[in-house]
């Protein structure tokens, strides 16, 4: 008896190893999906504990956690496939794919390229109509050439500065809610910012990014089961 304690105590040390070591996104959507808490108060979880029962998860803040495991476990030679499971239950319960994004792919295509700069130029002209006044370069050199003059050019750039913003804020609102989330990006995060700023900028060219990235990793992992 003493012989399987000591088995089971270097077993459930080991999973909790691994498990804080290769599975804290898992952990995180453990304690968003059982113990209903928001993606910021599940950030960097730990687990402390493990039972054939249950797992204690400490939080960043430094709160603890029991989330109740169902139907319990026989012996801890069951934890892997338990954790894929209820790894699992939680992603679908929260929409959140087993696929993840870990970087940002800036625009690369030429269509992109145009897009975003295009779009980049407009916002800095919407920023800087102000400063664009009789005597400076561009208003004298440059102005001249578009379609209306000066006059059309403050007119159009003041015309298009609201629902412009709008929509560029609404695409990288859905960015968020309908891609970045469902693939793992951490709101807040540095990749996050990364890939808000772009949509903010350049619109859908982002959307369509993210999808050919998903879509290749759809594909390896397709291949990889064969």
């Amino acid at each position: 008896m003493a012989d399987q304690a000591d088995k089971d105590t270097a077993m459930k040390q080991r999973i909790i190893s691994h498990l804080n070591a290769s599975h804290q996104d898992s952990l995180s959507y453990y304690l968003r999906h059982y113990s209903r808490l928001s993606s910021r108060a599940a950030r960097s979880p730990k687990m402390t504990d493990l039972t054939l029962s249950s797992m204690t998860l400490q939080t960043a803040d430094g709160n603890t956690h029991t989330i109740p495991i169902t139907p319990p476990m026989k012996s801890y030679a069951e934890a892997r496939q338990k954790s894929v499971d209820m790894d699992r239950e939680a992603r679908a319960a929260l929409g959140i794919s087993s696929i993840r994004i870990t970087s940002y792919q800036r625009p690369r295509s030429a269509l992109h390229v145009l897009v975003f700069g295009l779009c980049g130029m407009a916002f800095t002209f919407f920023a800087t109509r102000h400063k664009i006044v009789p005597g400076t370069w561009f208003y004298d050199n440059a102005l001249p050439w578009f379609p209306g003059g000066p006059e059309w050019f403050h007119w159009t750039c003041k015309a298009l500065f609201a629902p412009t913003l709008v929509l560029h804020a609404f695409e990288a609102f859905m960015l968020d809610r309908t891609r970045l989330r469902k693939y793992g990006i951490e709101r807040g995060s540095v990749l996050w910012f990364k890939w808000i700023i772009s949509a903010f900028v350049e619109g859908f060219g982002t959307f369509q990014r993210v999808d050919a990235m998903v879509k290749k990793e759809e594909l390896e992992a397709e291949k990889a089961k064969h």
